[in-house]
Parts: C-alpha cells; sequence; structure tokens
C-alpha cells in the first residue's frame, strides 16, 4: 500500500506553535496522520551578527535566527482508477 507525505514547517514562536497546532488539527479531520516533529537550530544570521558585533561584542549573540519546527504527516495515497 502506497502512502503519501506532507512536510510542513513552522517558526519556533508562540504563533508558529499555535498555527502548527492548527494546521495538524486541520490535517488529522482529513485522514493525516502525524509522523514525526523535529525542532532544528537556524544558526546564526551572518549581516545582523556582524553588524551588532561592531557595536558591542555581546549584542553580536541577537543575532541568532529562530529554531524552526519541521512536521511530517502521512496517510495513505488515495488511488485513481
Amino acid at each position: 500500500m502506497a502512502k503519501e507525505y506532507k512536510t510542513l514547517t513552522f517558526e519556533d514562536t508562540l504563533q508558529g506553535r499555535t498555527d502548527m497546532a492548527k494546521q495538524i488539527d486541520f490535517l488529522s479531520n482529513q485522514g493525516w496522520e502525524l509522523k514525526s516533529k523535529e525542532i532544528s537550530q537556524q544558526g546564526w544570521d551572518a549581516s545582523k551578527t556582524a553588524c551588532l558585533g561592531c557595536l558591542f561584542f555581546p549584542l553580536a549573540l541577537l543575532g541568532k535566527k529562530n529554531n524552526i519546527i519541521t512536521v511530517i504527516m502521512e496517510r495513505p495515497a488515495v488511488e485513481n482508477n
């Protein structure tokens, strides 16, 4: 039996988590099942870090990008005959 997958990404913020919960509920009602959820670091924004570092070194730490949440949804593939 074939499976269908959908990958969604959201920012790891309060608004992003709210959007993620709504989207998961919406897709669950359409037969999708949550297969995987992972939080990833995005590293540093080079331009923001360099500018802040020129002003004051500890401010360079504010150049970090928000984490993202990657969600993978799965459902049986719909066959067209």
